[in-house]
């Protein structure tokens, strides 16, 4: 009984420690809070003004409940941005504390991300449309590998859109090639050895996990079958089967989505992905000419 009060009293408290910052907030005596973004496990996202350019910009915070552990995650992220330079990537503009707080702050992209245009405007995309997505991912994705990081999480809400332009962001579980985290931040983000379950999700993760290049190709596969079942409808009654048996692509789409969700081998760098992927299009631009 005491342990479930105090349980439920630190809920309490913690919901109090990370009650987001109010709109006209003004942080470190530079940067206005404008309004609230989202918040994950362990930091929260403002749009802001920064008061000495008058532009807009992104600041993400710790939350103050997660402790020290919130802290380094987000010094690691900034660390991370601040060696980046690459269009497709938001830039890294200053590191702030403000007494037990402490915030990242980088460019703001306007836009919404894919996982809106799916869900909430009912895109739907062709297999062409979606393997174009990837190509413009491959860009961001090559130059970071060819740093010597891999971002271990393109999912459809890290995928930005922006005036026809895609932006890769939150490096928040990115890491370097081949790094193993310490035990607290094992612990702390569920990668600690058997903290992850052995369902069909629980696969997923793992792959996107892993500190190589090949989690971000498989990223680059689960994220094409998302976009291909955006504009799916299951028949009804019949049994569900493999996304090979119910989605309807060219025998080569398919290879090339089979090597990214299954070989951890195909290629032996992102370059030689993105090339591949380049000489797929150009086929299917080609077969599409001819039929014309």
């Amino acid at each position: 009984m005491l342990g479930k009060i105090a349980g439920k009293l630190k809920e309490i408290i913690d919901a109090w420690r990370d009650y987001p910052l109010q709109p006209g907030v003004i942080w470190e005596g530079r940067y206005r809070i404008d309004r609230l973004l989202g918040m994950g496990s362990y930091g929260q996202a403002y749009a802001c003004t920064d008061l000495s350019t008058g532009s807009v910009a992104l600041l993400k915070r710790n939350k103050p409940s997660k402790g020290s552990t919130g802290i380094e995650l987000l010094r690691r992220e900034s660390d991370l941005m601040s060696s980046l330079e690459h269009p497709q990537i938001p830039k890294w503009l200053n590191y702030s504390v403000r007494r037990r707080d402490e915030a990242l702050i980088m460019q703001y992209i306007e836009g919404h991300n894919l996982e809106f245009g799916i869900y909430e405007q009912g895109v739907a995309y062709s297999a062409y449309e979606a393997l174009a997505i990837l190509k413009a991912l491959l860009a961001p994705l090559t130059y970071l590998h060819a740093q010597g990081y891999v971002h271990r999480d393109v999912r459809i809400p890290n995928v930005m859109q922006q005036d026809g332009k895609l932006f890769l962001i939150d490096l928040g579980l990115a890491c370097r090639i081949g790094e193993r985290l310490p035990s607290k931040l094992q612990e702390a983000l569920g990668e600690a050895e058997g903290s992850i379950a052995s369902d069909s999700a629980s696969a997923i993760k793992r792959r996107m996990r892993s500190p190589l290049p090949s989690s971000d190709w498989f990223g680059l596969g689960h994220l094409f079958l998302f976009l291909m079942y955006a504009g799916y409808e299951h028949p009804e009654g019949q049994p569900e089967k493999t996304w090979e048996e119910e989605l309807s692509l060219q025998s080569e789409v398919q290879w090339f989505i089979s090597k990214l969700l299954h070989d951890e081998s195909a290629w032996e760098t992102t370059e030689q992905c993105q090339q591949e992927l380049d000489e797929l299009l150009t086929r299917l631009e080609l077969a599409e000419k001819s039929e014309i």
